[in-house]
């Protein structure tokens, strides 16, 4: 029989993203690059809070120290959803399973992203949008025969640089859930698609959810969330260096090349003789 468990997820940023509500708090993220086991220890449970109004809903709230949820405090210029909830309808998911929730954590190197001119890499001259994340929140929907979906809220924002223009962008996001040091159980990628003003900013805001395998008694599932940038290495939680390619010496034109060293001659083997004394060799009496 599947438990029940106290709602303790308040709807927000219904306004904005209507069926796919979640309030997007600054999640207790782990440092970049930390390969760390998660922790397993429930959190005990909150009591339950009513839903807030559409008004309010962008006030901050006291979210779930195991969920780490709190409502944004400005609504984004962009956003999008996977969500499969109906507005306006209660999700039976939000009540069932275990107190259990993956931790999410950024993926080292996969934290900013920077677009810039064509042959221009690495010039801060040359940069024509940078990405960077903000806010994160995500929630666990158990159904009843146990099957886990994560919906993960995500909220950053889109600068112009120096060499950028008004208009679109499209920003690649990535998320990735691993068992510890095992598999990976979920990957799923996703366009941003924002508009930039010039010399300006705007912000972003993503909810998606990820069905994964039932955990279990085996709490130590990550959620890795980045920019999909580079080749990630999710088993480390960081991006795979670049190794740069050596490349083949030119080739050697031979009018060009320069003179071979002279050869030495060869001294005369010399034969292997005994040497004989003037005197010649003397006996023993």
């Amino acid at each position: 029989m599947p438990t029940l468990r106290q709602a303790r997820f308040a709807i927000a940023l219904t306004s904005v993203l209507g069926s796919a509500a979640l309030p997007l708090g600054a999640c207790s993220l782990s440092p970049f690059g930390d390969d760390s086991k998660p922790e397993t220890a429930a959190a005990a449970p909150a009591p339950p809070r009513p839903v807030e109004p559409a008004a309010t809903a962008m006030a901050s709230t006291a979210g779930d120290p195991a969920r780490n949820v709190a409502a944004t405090p400005a609504a984004p210029a962009s956003t999008g959803s996977t969500s499969t909830a109906d507005a306006g309808q209660i999700d039976i998911r939000r009540y069932l399973g275990p107190n259990y929730c993956p931790e999410m954590r950024i993926l080292k190197g996969a934290e900013l992203m920077r677009k810039y001119e064509k042959g221009h890499e690495d010039d801060a001259n040359s940069i024509i949008w940078q990405a960077s994340f903000g806010k994160t929140a995500r929630e666990c929907l158990y159904d009843p025969q146990g099957g886990l979906t994560l919906r993960i809220g995500i909220s950053g924002r889109v600068i112009s640089g120096p060499k950028g223009t008004a208009g679109p962008v499209a920003v690649p996001l990535k998320i990735v859930v691993v068992k510890f040091r095992e598999s990976v159980l979920a990957t799923q990628a996703y366009t941003v698609d924002a508009a930039v003003p010039a010399a300006g900013a705007t912000t972003f805001t993503q909810v998606h959810e990820i069905p994964v395998p039932p955990p279990g008694t085996n709490r130590d599932y990550i959620i890795y969330i980045g920019f999909d940038a580079g080749k990630w290495d999710p088993m480390k939680g960081e991006l795979e260096p670049v190794i740069a390619a050596v490349p083949p010496p030119p080739p050697v034109d031979p009018f060009d090349a320069p003179p071979p060293p002279p050869v030495k001659p060869k001294k005369p083997k010399q034969p292997n003789v005994l040497p004989t004394p003037d005197d010649g060799f003397v006996l023993p009496h």
